[in-house]
């Protein structure tokens, strides 16, 4: 039973690669002119849970196991940035649902001591909402994880909160219960929101509408490129829950996006726009240094990844 509830999880993990459907001629970077060097990109940390982590992104690890990607959104971000630049210190926790409110404090934490140019923690805030538990509880593990980022003064992109009711997720990931109901997702959300526009240097990633459209299956444009309906596989997992390498790759091209409608400053030029082309560069570099994560140690994970433990590991 043991062998067959693995061989499932790591089906669901690791879905063949789909055909790419839709990319636009003008998708290819130029190196036209020297790429930027950015003071916000100098050394930028990462934070967040499994989507972060890079679950299913690399065919090579079982995180069931306790083997950690080798691709994870920390080299998506590195692939990304154009001018020199530090290595991203990577602090993804694929075991963030096991103890969101100790990892969300700690995460934190181990970022700021790197003193860094700007974090990202797109799916930080998920299982501070999600998990089981009461909706008091959900709101007092968001508060904590909020508390937890305002000892940043740099930029920090956070990522508000999907809606994953009715899209059909593996229940082995994400079980029914832990999904909270919308009227306290919106009032959640709502609460990041206010939470963000008090703070000059926090940038919300509308990653909720992303998500709704990927799952929906309507066109999404990031970038240089315009995925057209029937392009969920290229950029969703099988458990409809996890993006693909090339989706993580268009989820922070829309990150970046995010950034740069809030700081107009951020120069278009210092970043690969083009989400397949990222997806490809960001896999070269992880084959070409798979041991390097970046200059700090990413934190232990709440709990031994190898033990027998219920499955729950979301974005």
């Amino acid at each position: 039973m043991k062998t067959l509830v693995a061989a499932v999880c790591l089906a669901f993990l690791f879905p063949p690669p789909a055909r790419a459907l839709l990319s636009r001629p003008d998708a290819q970077p130029t190196a036209a002119q020297p790429a930027p060097v950015v003071p916000a990109l100098q050394q930028v940390a990462v934070i967040g849970a499994s989507i972060s982590a890079g679950i299913g992104l690399d065919r090579s690890s079982n995180p069931f196991a306790g083997e950690k990607s080798k691709l994870q959104l920390a080299q998506i971000v590195d692939a990304s940035i154009l001018g020199a630049h530090d290595a991203p210190w990577n602090g993804a926790d694929f075991n963030f649902f096991s103890s969101p409110e100790a990892i969300a404090k700690r995460s934190a934490a181990d970022a700021k001591a790197e003193k860094p140019s700007a974090l990202v923690a797109l799916d930080y805030c998920f299982w501070l909402a999600y998990g089981p538990g009461s909706d008091e509880k959900r709101e007092a593990r968001l508060e904590v994880g909020l508390k937890s980022l305002e000892a940043f003064t740099c930029p920090v992109l956070v990522g508000d909160l999907p809606d994953f009711r009715g899209a059909g997720t593996n229940p082995l990931f994400l079980p029914k219960e832990s999904i909270p109901p919308a009227e306290t997702l919106a009032r959640l959300n709502k609460r990041l929101y206010a939470w963000a526009d008090a703070r000059k240097n926090v940038i919300v990633v509308p990653q909720a509408e992303f998500l709704r459209k990927l799952i929906a299956d309507e066109p999404i444009t990031v970038g240089a490129t315009t995925y057209e309906p029937g392009s969920k596989p290229r950029l969703l997992q099988a458990d409809n829950l996890h993006t693909t390498l090339e989706g993580t790759c268009a989820l922070w091209i829309a990150a970046v996006e995010a950034w740069r409608a809030h700081s107009p400053e951020l120069p278009a030029a210092a970043f690969l726009i083009d989400a397949p082309a990222l997806a490809v560069k960001a896999e070269e570099l992880a084959q070409a240094a798979p041991t390097k994560k970046g200059k700090g140690k990413a934190p232990k994970s709440g709990k031994d990844p190898g033990k027998k433990q219920k499955i729950g590991a979301g974005s």
